[in-house]
């Protein structure tokens, strides 16, 4: 600056002065720079930039990485922003951070925990690594209700790992691997090893375990591991044997159930024929009635006629105590609460009491009048016959008949896709659907049959169930082999053959009704009695063999009419209508 245009007492700067000044901000300067750097080093790191462009990412994070992506995220304020983005609890996620330095033990305890897993230490495996067995509960959607899972020591190879596995012997169980290397290319031998669907072992990578613990839905993850590494048909989602009795697997019913959860305990008598349901009904009562406060419910699987026996050792007492003194003990036991006892499969107890002048009915009804116990009983024949056609049974206005037919057609449709979605499995069109559900009848057990039947002809690496593979199902041997049965649906021989002449009729002309089976009896010279006549179609129907369609009956289930070839149809009625004459000759 000139001079002239300077205060008073004040010097022109040397360039000596510029200089040091420059110098003096020299740090201030670099210290910025080295600030701005590590911001962006920080906020572009390849760990912490993926979370923050996508927070869903962070459940497929590999766990043991967890701890350096969490102190980034805290570096950066960013940790509560991003477990809020990604719908991760913060619990969770300090859990996750937590597992990666814990013991094998205390990480299988806890993947188990989020399953509600009964888990126990697994001995006498020459294994490098430790195992476990685990129980699942009765609520996982697949046929498994148990597996084996391996955590193999840090640092073993995969070579060693698939020697070990190839070695070992471990039956019809699956084996879950749990790895624990830190990086995930060290163990792309291990994972091929697994996903070859002809052993039993379902590898738990690294971003598997992290997505197991921060999800909502664990089982999810779990089915979708085991339905990528197995053949689907091992976990199958359908059980085509026996009662239901997960909730998961559980369709319709709703308004018997309602009719039977919405209201004050009461008598009910649940007919049907086999493979209908009744069973998972009872069994579905009674998780609904599960903790009630003011309802306890107990259900028992007879199967012969001796009620007291089979309770008595049931609650605890001598096999010889009366009813009446079983019911005392639970009404002590369960005091202020009401007594709902659900009795299963109690036709042979039926037909031993019609032979003995009903004395263990006489039992319940006087129980149920005093309003110490309600009953719920189920059965086929023999019930509907106690209850319906003997005017002096005890069970005649006992309760109210429940008759076991056909699911609800939303429920079938739900019951053959949703188990599929939950493996990510599926149908190639909606019309798949409606032809499984109209050629069961909607009838469940075979609609799961024919489900199974599907995934059995699947493919390797299908995931679509299309045209022909539901042809191969309905024409398999395990359908025709859930069809059979009806020829044999009473002790007495003379309603069999009955019961085979109204079916081999309905066949051969498409419908009967009452009046063309009397019309078949007489033309043969045959006399049968019209309510002997109606008996037969009312077991028909109550085995869900027949069905009502205005005044006359056709097959309930479409699917029958493949059973028959209509070149031996006419043999097999007059074969049938021969012996007759013949037991009524003799």
């Amino acid at each position: 600056m000139p001079a002239k245009f300077m205060p008073m007492n004040c010097e022109g700067a040397t360039s000596e002065t510029v200089t040091l000044s420059r110098l003096k901000t020299l740090p201030l300067v670099c210290a910025l720079i080295f600030i701005a750097a590590g911001i962006f080093a920080v906020v572009r790191h390849p760990l912490l930039g993926p979370s923050q462009l996508r927070p869903d990412r962070l459940r497929r994070t590999p766990y043991r990485i967890l701890p350096k992506l969490d102190r980034l995220l805290g570096i950066t304020g960013r940790r509560q922003a991003t477990l809020q983005a990604a719908g991760i609890s913060t619990v969770a996620w300090q859990r996750a951070i937590a597992y990666v330095n814990e013991g094998a033990n205390k990480q299988q305890e806890y993947l188990a925990t989020r399953l509600s897993v009964q888990s126990k230490a697994s001995t006498g495996w020459s294994l490098p690594g430790q195992v476990f067995e685990w129980q699942f509960a009765s609520n996982l959607p697949v046929s498994l209700d148990r597996c084996l899972v391996f955590i193999p020591y840090v640092d073993v190879s995969d070579e060693a790992l698939i020697g070990a596995l190839i070695a070992t012997q471990i039956g019809s169980d699956v084996m879950l691997i749990l790895a624990r290397s830190e990086s995930e290319t060290e163990h792309i031998a291990l994972q091929a090893y697994c996903e070859d669907k002809a052993n039993m072992f379902v590898m738990l990578d690294g971003a598997s375990q992290t997505e197991y613990m921060l999800t909502r839905q664990p089982a999810d993850v779990l089915l979708r591991l085991l339905a990528e590494q197995l053949r689907v048909t091992r976990i199958s989602p359908y059980q085509t044997r026996g009662a239901v009795t997960s909730a998961s697997a559980f369709f319709g019913r709703e308004k018997l159930l309602s009719r039977i959860i919405g209201r004050d305990p009461t008598n009910y008598l649940v007919v049907g024929g086999r493979q209908l349901g009744k069973s998972s009904l009872l069994k579905a009562v009674q998780r609904s009635l599960q903790g009630h406060p003011h309802i306890v419910c107990h259900y028992i699987s007879l199967r012969d006629h001796r009620l007291a026996p089979r309770m008595a050792l049931q609650f605890g007492l001598d096999a010889t105590t009366p009813i009446e003194d079983i019911i005392s003990h639970l009404e002590a036991n369960f005091a202020g609460k009401r007594l709902f006892l659900l009795i299963d499969e109690a036709d042979l107890f039926f037909r031993d009491e019609s032979i003995n002048n009903y004395p263990q009915l006489s039992a319940l009804r006087s129980l149920s009048d005093e309003g110490r116990c309600w009953f719920m009983l189920a059965g086929f024949w023999d019930l509907y016959a106690t209850a319906v056609l003997d005017y002096q049974s005890p069970l005649r206005n006992f309760g109210e008949v429940l008759t076991i037919g056909g699911l609800e057609q939303d429920a079938c449709k739900e019951l053959v896709t949703v188990p599929l979605s939950r493996l990510r499995f599926g149908f190639s069109s909606n019309q798949l659907v409606d032809q499984l559900v109209e050629a069961s009848g909607q009838r469940a057990n075979l609609l799961a049959i024919l489900c199974q039947e599907c995934l059995e002809a699947l493919q390797p690496g299908e995931r679509a169930i299309e045209v022909r593979h539901v042809t191969h199902a309905l024409s398999s041997q395990a359908v025709q082999d859930a069809l059979a049965g009806w020829g044999k649906l009473s002790n007495d021989e003379a309603s069999c053959r009955l019961d085979r002449i109204v079916v081999y009729h309905t066949a051969l002309k498409g419908k009967t009704s009452l009046s063309a089976l009397a019309a078949l009896f007489a033309y043969n010279g045959l006399t049968v009695e019209p309510e002997t006549m109606r008996h037969a179609l009312s077991r028909l129907q109550l085995a869900y063999v027949l069905k009502r369609d205005e005044s006359e009956f056709v097959f309930a289930v479409p699917l029958l009419i493949k059973q028959f070839e209509q070149s031996e149809l006419m043999l097999l009625l007059r074969q049938e209508l021969s012996s007759m004459k013949i037991v009524d000759t003799v």
